[in-house]
């Protein structure tokens, strides 16, 4: 997914709130498509323009507004227009300090290092920095592999390239400034030109490369996952890079349909886990004998 597509599902059809799902309570499932209305920035954030947005009628709407306020979700400015309140900033703390990703975002990194055979890992921002929070070990005998832990040197991996491309300038530009860019191969970037190059080409194609810039011998693919129009992880492999330029095209194609595919936990209904990689391993012409562990993007 470009950086235009995912800007552009920020300005998607009207949500749409379904009156009779089992399990699910009518009145905070409308109140959540307020909010979250509210904090995509969609529409005007008056009760009107909401109510419209989210398929209420106003007094509807304007009682759940209401509500949201009184719990300090929103709050209503001078000209009746709702923002995110303070509270809202205790959820985002609580979502920062995680250390560990949901199931509904587990589930289809298993699925992408089986389906590839390559080493899978997931990550996202955290308090900051990048942190990546699951891993799975490839099933090749030849594959990278990697620990969980600090990650270090974003300027120079697939899925350091992907977030900070897609991340607000004054993130992208508070991280590089406290984060040394230096050279670990030939192939890597240093020259902040550059990366905002390749940063504009990572925006327009909707995925990330690294060919040996970290590793000599690796390369990475990454590719975002969306929610409501943001940014919220990335999944990438890591591959021995004679393999990688065999089975390129597939490879990009797999991590993309994985990260496309995910569903969050307010989506998912009795097919939790189905999610499904369809792409069809290639025949290799070379089949790997031994093993390696490298440091993965």
């Amino acid at each position: 997914m470009s950086y235009d597509e995912i800007m552009n599902s920020k300005k998607a059809s009207p949500i749409s709130i379904r009156s009779a799902v089992p399990g699910r309570i009518q009145s905070v499932s409308r109140a959540s498509a307020l909010l979250m209305l509210v904090a995509g920035g969609r529409v005007e954030p008056t009760a009107k323009e909401l109510a419209g947005a989210a398929g209420l009628t106003v007094p509807t709407a304007h009682h759940l507004l209401s509500t949201l306020v009184h719990e300090g979700l929103l709050v209503k400015d001078s000209k009746a227009k709702y923002q995110l309140g303070m509270k809202v900033a205790v959820l985002a703390d609580a979502l920062q300090r995680a250390a560990t990703a949901p199931e509904y975002l587990l589930e289809p990194l298993r699925q992408l290092a089986v389906t590839t055979g390559e080493s899978a890992y997931l990550a996202r921002w955290r308090q900051g920095d990048i942190q990546v929070q699951a891993s799975v070990e490839g099933t090749h005998a030849v594959r990278v592999s990697m620990p969980i832990g600090p990650y270090t040197d974003a300027h120079a991996r697939a899925t350091g390239k992907l977030l900070l491309a897609m991340a607000s300038p004054e993130l992208r530009i508070a991280y590089l400034s406290s984060h040394p860019i230096r050279p670990l191969t030939p192939q890597t970037t240093i020259d902040l030109e550059r990366l905002e190059e390749e940063f504009e080409t990572i925006r327009l194609c909707g995925y990330s490369f690294d060919e040996e810039q970290f590793q000599p011998g690796v390369s990475c693919i990454s590719a975002p996952v969306v929610e409501e129009g943001v940014v919220v992880a990335a999944y990438s492999i890591s591959v021995p890079s004679q393999r990688f330029n065999e089975k390129r095209p597939w490879l990009v194609d797999a991590v993309v349909a994985v990260a496309k595919s995910v569903k969050s936990q307010s989506s998912i209904q009795a097919d939790v886990g189905s999610t499904s990689i369809t792409a069809t391993a290639p025949n290799l012409s070379r089949q790997s004998k031994s093993s390696m562990s490298e440091g993965i993007r």
